[in-house]
Formats: C-alpha cells, structure tokens, sequence
C-alpha cells in the first residue's frame, strides 16, 4: 500500500512539472522565452571600490636656466661652450650649484631649497676660455639671456646689486670723467708679456697691465667699477724661506668669489682688531706690552724690553736687532716655533730708537690681544669684527703655534677688503652701527712716525701720490686698501706681483695717478 502511494505523489509531480503548475502558475499558455545569453565577459567579480588614480609626476625643482653668448670679433652672436655657470649666495659667495654650457650656449641649475636664496639678489658667475669672468644677475624659472664680453675687450658694466651692505651705482652717475676710466679699463683687459714690465718707470705699461686680479672703486657711497681678471694663482711659501711657489691651478679666472692673498693687509686688520679691544678693555696705546705677556715675564726683566708700548709695537719702533727687507729675519722668524719668544729673545737698543719694518710685532700683539680679550682672540675678533662686517668667507692662517697669524697669511674677497675701507670712510661706522671705535679711526688717520721707507700710522701707511693724500693698508704682491677721505673714495687692488718690488708699487701707482685721479680732475 506505501509503495502504490508513493509512485501516486511521483507521477503527480511529474504531471504538474509538466504542464507548468504548482503555486507560481503562469496563465498564458505561451512558453516563456529563453533569454540570449550575454557575451560581454562578467565584471570582475571582486572590483576595487576605490581604484588609485594614475601618480602626479615628480614635482619639477625650481631652476636657473637660459643661454649665454657672446659677440665675436665680427660682431655676430656666438653660444659660449663649455662654460661653467654658478649660482652664488645673496652676498655674492660661491655655491655648490652648477653647471656646464652645452653646445647652443644653454644651461639648467636646479634648486632644491629655493627659499634659501633672495631672489632679489640672484646672481650667477659665468666663466669660460675666450670670455672675461662676469657675475650677472638672474631670475627663477626664467630663460635668462645672458651676454657677456670676449676677453681683451671691454664695454663697461655697472656692478651687480648683491645683498652685502655695499650699494652699487653706474659710473655715468659719478663725478668721474667715464671716458677717461673706461680708457684705464680697456687697458687693463689687453694681455701682454709680463716680462716686458720690469722698469721702475711710471710709463713702463704702455700695451696694458699684468697680473691685475681685481680692481674696485668706491665713491660718493656707491661702488661703480667692479672688475675681475685673469692671472696667477701664486701663493708664498714662507717656511721654505720665503719662497713663491706656483698654485694649483697655476692660472685663475679671479671673480667676486674667490679668496685672494692679501700680504701685509693683514697687519691693518691686525690693526684694527686691536683698536676695538682696547676700547672694549680699557686699555690705551701707552700702555706698556709686558703686562699682557705673563707668560712671557723673564724676558721683561730687560728695561728695554718692559719699557715697549703697545704705540711702539703698532708704529714699528720696537727697538729690537731686526731686518726683514734686506736680511733673512723673517725666513728665521718662520722657521722659529714661537714668534712672540724669537722676538723678545733679539736684543733691544731701546723702543723708539728708531723706524724697522718688523713682521713679528703684530704677531705678538695677537698674543697680548689673545690674554686680554674673552675666548680666544680668532672668535673674539670674528664676533666683534669680521661678523659685523658681514665677512663669512675668510681664510685667516695660523703662526706655528696657532694663534692667528698678525701679518701675513690671510685671504679674503675683494668685496670684504671693501668693506674695511669703506667703515673707516665713514668713521668707523657700518650699516648704522659704530665697529671701529671712532677715536681709532682719528689715530690711525695721523702720521704716527715718520719712517724711511714713508709715513706710517698704526700698522697703516700714510701715503701721498700726485698731491692726493690717503691712507693705505698694502701687501706683498700688490694687494691695496687705499681709503682717501678728502675725495670720499675707497680703491681696492688684487694683484700677483708676489716678491717682486717695486713693479707692483709702480703698476698700481700708474692706475691711479694716471687714470682714476686724472678721471677725478676732468672738468
């Protein structure tokens, strides 16, 4: 009986399957059609809600970028190949960006830190064979046309405006005849053979002049001739007795970044330091040295020797057995390990007894000026002076046991030497602010002593050339301060004459009487 019920209930639902019955009964009788089946592939069964859009491309870095030409010999425009291009700071310093030109004269300098640089005072130096070494003022993102001049040619160039505290003009603006300056410029780019200028002859550079490496002047509060030129890289080897040797590279395209050997410069810095520690400290030039050299005091038992004044030791009559000029004194003096003892250790006839050229005294001034000032005397002076004057880029040597050196061994930027000249123009002043103690600035303005090789001050020369007055801080080699106060004028020189008196005396002689004076009295 249960097994004819259950083949009843299958062969029922058989049926119904059939005819299409059951609960969801269509009653159309006409038989649903099957769908065609779609032959787009199914979507991705999983899809990615939020896919990533395609990544930004790397931001692109602000740049210096254009071309750079020159006018050749028959007036046509030329690219300047392989030329080396660099962004310098605002203050006119050197960078680690650059760049070489390409065949069509063009350039790219990318910079990562742009914010770093003001863009007011963005500038490059280009320097290339064939061409003179120019800075010349640039703008970011840009295509900057840059024209600069072929070398033994000359069209003058105002300077450029950087952010040092020097203001610049343009010579058309100055009380200077511009013909006569641009004649003296146009000479100065003409090369000729050194060897031809060995005459002690105020007319012995007719054809041009050689190893010039700066030349800037300064009048009425504004510097309006700022040129750089090619020539040696030479540098005086003085524990090999007084010896020149040639640098690596021998030759040097000198521009407003580089550092350039000022020789005896250093004694008016040296100078000048002293002025403002003595007031910091109290102490005057009369004041006896002894005191300051404790450490030193077996020496002093001589009375000659405690008998020497700070006045001596900055006018050069110390009274010691001393001659650097025409002996070996100052050979020994670097062979010695303490300057301030070979000195004191030389016999003395009595301070003032008479005028000696003496490289030693500066340096144990440095010594005295170490004992007296807070910290050591090379970051005291960096703070109290260099840094005031905004020189940052300075190479400022060491005596054997190092201390800084007083006389010689210091390199510094044209510009910075500028500076120097032009806070003692003004007094002492700088930007607004008193560096050098006004009353240093009257002393060292007054022909101290009169010695046989020229008048002399504190560590400063009085000089006088065409009936001009000026004081001068001068080097070996042919590197000037020459600040003349009547005429409201700074003249700074570079040059690389090294041990090779008086040519470089009469060179710069020449430049100024014949060209920047004379310019000066041209109706």
């Amino acid at each position: 009986m249960l097994a004819n019920n259950k083949l009843f209930v299958l062969v029922l639902l058989g049926a119904l399957s059939a005819c299409g019955g059951g609960a969801n009964e269509n009653p159309d009788p006409t038989p649903t059609p099957t769908p065609t089946p779609d032959k787009t592939p199914d979507p991705d069964p999983d899809p990615d809600p939020d896919p990533d859009p395609d990544p930004d491309p790397a931001p692109t870095l602000p740049s210096v970028r254009g071309i750079v030409s020159s006018l050749d010999i028959e007036g046509a425009q030329v690219p300047v190949r392989g030329g080396e291009v660099q962004v310098l700071t605002s203050a006119g310093e050197a960078t680690s960006l650059s760049a070489t030109t390409t065949s069509s004269g063009a350039f790219s300098i990318e910079i990562a830190d742009a914010s770093s640089f003001e863009h007011e005072f963005l500038s490059v130096s280009v320097s290339a064979d064939g061409i003179r070494t120019e800075i010349v003022p640039v703008e970011l993102d840009v295509d900057n046309s840059i024209d600069v001049q072929q070398k033994n040619s000359y069209s003058y160039e105002a300077p450029v405006q950087l952010d040092d505290g020097i203001v610049v003009g343009h010579l058309d603006n100055s009380e200077f005849d511009a013909a006569v300056i641009e004649s003296l410029l146009a000479r100065t780019m003409l090369e000729v053979d050194a060897g031809t200028h060995v005459s002690n002859s105020t007319t012995a550079f007719p054809s041009g002049y050689t190893e010039l490496h700066s030349l800037l002047i300064y009048k009425d509060g504004a510097l309006i001739v700022e040129e750089y030129f090619k020539g040696n890289n030479d540098y005086i080897d003085f524990e090999n007795n007084i010896t020149r040797m040639e640098g690596t590279p021998s030759d040097e395209r000198w521009d407003v970044t580089d550092k350039h050997y000022i020789a005896s410069v250093n004694k008016s810095l040296t100078s000048t330091v002293t002025g403002i520690a003595f007031e910091q400290y109290g102490v005057v030039p009369t004041d006896t040295v002894a005191p300051h050299l404790p450490e030193k005091a077996a020496y002093f038992d001589d009375e000659n020797k405690a008998a020497l004044t700070f006045h001596d030791v900055l006018t050069m009559q110390l009274g010691f057995t001393w001659e650097e000029w025409s002996s070996n004194d100052l050979a020994l003096l670097w062979q010695s390990t303490d300057f301030t003892d070979f000195l004191l250790s030389r016999n003395n006839a009595g301070p003032q007894s008479s005028w000696v050229y003496n490289s030693a005294g500066p340096n144990m001034l440095l010594r005295g000026l170490d004992n007296l000032v807070s910290g050591t005397v090379r970051d005291w002076a960096d703070e109290n002076f260099y840094s005031r004057l905004g020189i940052n880029d300075y190479d400022w040597q060491s005596q054997p046991d190092g201390l800084p050196e007083g006389s010689a061994r210091m390199y510094m930027r044209p510009r910075d030497m500028l500076k120097v000249g032009i806070t003692y123009l003004n007094d002492g002043m700088w930007n607004g602010e008193q560096v050098i103690p006004s009353a240093w600035v009257e002393e060292v303005s007054k022909v101290q002593v009169n010695g046989f090789a020229g008048d002399y001050s504190y560590l400063f020369w009085m000089r006088n050339l065409g009936g001009i007055s000026y004081i001068s801080a001068d080097g070996d080699g042919g590197q000037y301060i020459n600040i003349f106060p009547e005429q409201n004028m700074v003249i700074v020189m570079t040059q690389g004459h090294y041990l090779s008196w008086p040519l470089y005396v009469n060179q710069a002689n020449e430049i100024m009487e014949d060209f920047i004076f004379e310019a000066l009295e041209t109706p």
